[in-house]
């Protein structure tokens, strides 16, 4: 069933009951590419593409990729290389911008994405992953040449260091932090991930020194074998980027990232899971303390760990710290980890690198959730909950529910009442938004429609709720906010409440022209009210009055 809700009085605000997205029909025109991309080129939704083999863009042409638009990895390349993927060479561009009804899809060649249950929701390793290399400042190479070359680059790792017309496909790396490597949104990458030796791999998404210049937001990798995002270096920003059920760290950062990020999910399933980040400044045992620093902050993360099953003998970190990374990270919150492994700690700084990174004020976490570790901080990083003046604490955040399979139960979202619905820290930089809740959520739940987690139905049934209009009144209520549940064969509507208003729920069959029927009328309390109604076949419409 689906409902609308409507609710006004001196504060209009409108909201939409979400069933998981219609999954349309992929479509009959296949291509397949084998040939590298030499010249600016389009792919469109009206064709399914298949990568077969390694498919690199070369310097200086653009890969330009319309919204909706499906690709798919090839499992056993006909060029006999060891999987697919798509290389993005530095010098060269992908504009991938889909939207959040029509997103760019990345996925197995065996995933038809019009039928939400014939690959396993936790199936990876089926092909490659997505790569993009640039030219931004690397503070440390894995490859000794590399090391020595000025500017410093590297090579990706577990490849050669092969040349096609002249150029070095899989080098990253240079003297240009403004760098563009194209426009990357509502694109969701499923079902991949390589492992050519051990830790050198295919992420889901791999950004080698990609630069500042490029926008990357509204990104999702699902059921990768390795790791969600990696960032080898670079300053590229970020928005809205969703790690869900991959099988080693939801985000990884290495030689000398510098970026600005907001907006962070992630989420684990018990079977395969590492950290919910590894964060190194430079590549384990190479570090050297070289410049520049890997200074990169992050505002508004959310982090749901692998739960409390037995699962894998991996620990499951909220965050591991190491090599003189030096992130600064605000206003977010980890919870749901692996308690059941007494050695899992929340945020572990595990060397004393990063630990002096952390005396010396360049590493710095403020405002944060830590919630249901056995450890909530390795020794070097205990002053981050001994110093008050921090405003780092262990409760609970409350988050609406957690469920890690297709039952319509994972929401993300703040309750009413949570400890994580206000914080003392606001970024002043303009890249970011200024919300004032800890956590990537609060009333929007911006995962809807375009990522895997919708279209399989994780997400449950709720309401996106979006400011309409405010009347201007010296005696309006506080802007209430919503949260509707279905509970059972119930629809619970709940909001907080001030005392003196009276909040009447009102049904109609359509909104223009509609008959409004009262429902429940409920006073003011000044704290939570809940509205209960029966579940019905029919489509209604819904609106509180606050008076």
């Amino acid at each position: 069933m689906k409902r609308n809700l409507l609710l006004y009085g001196s504060l209009w605000l409108l909201a939409a009951v979400c069933a998981p997205p219609d999954l349309r029909a992929e479509p009959t025109n296949e291509v397949t590419v084998v040939a590298d991309i030499a010249v600016n080129t389009t792919w469109y939704r009206t064709n399914v593409y298949y990568l077969d083999g390694y498919v690199h863009v070369l310097a200086p042409a653009t890969l330009t990729i319309e919204a909706g638009t499906i690709i798919k990895g090839v499992a056993v390349p006909s060029t006999g290389e060891a999987t697919s993927a798509l290389f993005v060479t530095a010098g060269a561009k992908l504009n991938a911008v889909g939207t959040p009804t029509e997103p760019i899809i990345f996925t197995a060649e065996i995933d038809d994405t019009s039928v939400p249950d014939d690959v396993g929701i936790y199936q990876r390793g089926l092909w490659g992953g997505v790569v993009i290399m640039g030219k931004a400042v690397l503070n440390t190479s894995s490859s000794t040449a590399g090391n020595a070359a000025s500017p410093k680059y590297d090579v990706f790792e577990g490849l050669p260091d092969n040349q096609i017309g002249g150029q070095y496909v899989y080098r990253f790396g240079g003297n240009n932090d403004a760098d563009n490597s194209g426009v990357i949104r509502y694109v969701s990458i499923r079902h991949g991930g390589y492992q050519f030796l051990q830790n050198k791999e295919l992420n889901g998404l791999s950004l080698g020194a990609v630069g500042s210049g490029t926008t990357i937001d509204h990104v999702e990798v699902y059921a990768f074998a390795d790791d969600g995002f990696e960032f080898f270096g670079g300053t590229v920003n970020t928005k809205y980027l969703v790690s869900a059920f991959n099988d080693d760290d939801a985000f990884d950062v290495d030689q000398g990232y510098r970026g600005k990020n907001q907006f962070w999910f992630a989420i684990q399933e018990n079977g395969k899971r590492d950290n919910g980040g590894e964060w190194n400044g430079e590549p384990s045992g190479i570090a050297v303390s070289n410049a520049p620093l890997a200074i990169f902050e992050v505002y508004n993360a959310t982090w749901i760990g692998a739960g409390s099953g037995p699962g894998l003998t991996t620990v499951n970190h909220g965050v591991t710290i190491r090599e003189y990374a030096s992130p600064r990270v605000y206003n977010s919150l980890w919870t749901g980890f692996n308690q059941s492994d007494a050695g899992t700690v929340g945020i572990n700084i595990s060397d004393a690198r990063s630990g002096a990174m952390l005396a010396a004020g360049l590493l710095d976490l403020r405002e944060n959730i830590v919630h249901g570790f056995n450890t909530v901080a390795s020794a070097n990083a205990a002053v981050l909950f001994t110093d008050a003046s921090r405003s780092n604490s262990t409760v609970n955040p409350l988050l609406v529910s957690i469920s890690r399979t297709t039952n319509h139960a994972l929401d993300p979202r703040l309750q009413p009442g949570s400890p994580a619905r206000n914080t003392g820290r606001l970024p002043n930089d303009a890249f970011y938004t200024r919300v004032d809740f800890k956590g990537a959520f609060s009333r929007d739940l911006w995962l809807q429609n375009w990522t895997t987690l919708a279209q399989l139905g994780f997400l449950p049934p709720v309401t996106e709720i979006t400011p309409e209009k405010v009347v201007a009144s010296t005696t309006a209520p506080n802007p209430p906010l919503l949260t509707i549940l279905r509970q059972g064969g119930n629809l619970q509507i709940i909001h907080p409440s001030q005392a003196g208003f009276s909040y009447q729920l009102q049904s109609a069959g359509q909104v223009a022209g509609g008959v409004w029927t009262n429902e429940n009328t409920l006073s003011g309390t000044g704290s939570v009210l809940t509205h209960t109604l029966p579940l019905e076949s029919s489509n209604k419409f819904f609106r509180v009055l606050v008076q």
